[in-house]
């Protein structure tokens, strides 16, 4: 019996209009290196990472191998081009991992989550390996409302009964084909795999995730992820 993959796709294909910057967010230096190193090394350190797929934003693929091999990158398989939407960037990437056995996992993160951590990534396999799929959550700690206007509610949520979703999230590779197959037959075309198996009403299974895998959006963003690198958590601290 062939042993199980657990193959991490890392969606690297949008530009990130949001940042204002002149490259794509994921190839901005933070300390001397690109963002997307730094998620890719979380992948490349982690035990039951067998290979990486990255989808990349067309015309940055040469200089990404180079990355590659400049960091030592060696799970890396290969580098797909990313499409006009996240959607067609992930299919691209599902497609091109079609021949997988049933029982392995593809890992989906978004190369702007550099914080992402192996205790997410073990618990969104473990999750998936029993589930067929899997999504790191977390529970809203504040106040949520409803937008009923743009501009104003009035209404407020019930906040133990939502979570929010991060990357990554998986599918076994059986999932992964009955989850395309069927988008196709209803016309579906949704970012996010755990989203589009909720409107194929599927359930999704939680995994653990973490307060500091945020996903770099914004400058701000930027600015609170050099702060997080240099964060050391005191001794004393549970």
């Amino acid at each position: 019996m062939e042993k199980t993959m657990n193959i991490a796709l890392i969606i690297a294909g949008g530009f990130g209009n949001r940042m204002g910057q002149d490259i794509p967010k994921q190839f901005i230096h933070i300390n001397n290196r690109p963002v997307i190193v730094y998620t890719l090394e979380q992948f490349q350190n982690h035990p039951q990472i067998d290979k990486i797929q990255v989808v990349c934003v067309e015309g940055w693929q040469t200089i990404l191998r180079g990355y590659a091999m400049q960091f030592n990158i060696t799970k890396m398989m290969d580098i797909i081009p990313g499409g006009d939407t996240r959607f067609d960037s992930i299919y691209n990437g599902m497609h091109s991992l079609k021949h997988v056995a049933d029982e392995d996992v593809i890992i989906v993160h978004d190369a702007v989550r550099p914080l992402v951590t192996s205790a997410a990534i073990s618990d969104t396999i473990r999750v998936c390996s029993e589930q067929d799929n899997s999504m790191t959550v977390l529970d809203c700690m504040d106040t949520m409302y409803l937008k009923t206007e743009p501009n104003f509610t009035k209404e407020n949520m019930d906040r133990s009964l939502l979570v929010r979703g991060q990357t990554p999230e998986a599918v076994s590779g059986k999932r992964m084909r009955e989850l395309y197959l069927a988008a196709e037959k209803q016309g579906l075309k949704i970012d996010s795999i755990s989203a589009l198996q909720v409107a194929l009403g599927w359930d999704i299974h939680f995994a653990r995730g973490d307060e500091k895998n945020i996903k770099l959006t914004t400058t701000e963003d930027i600015d609170l992820f050099k702060a997080l690198l240099e964060i050391k958590r005191d001794a004393w601290l549970k």
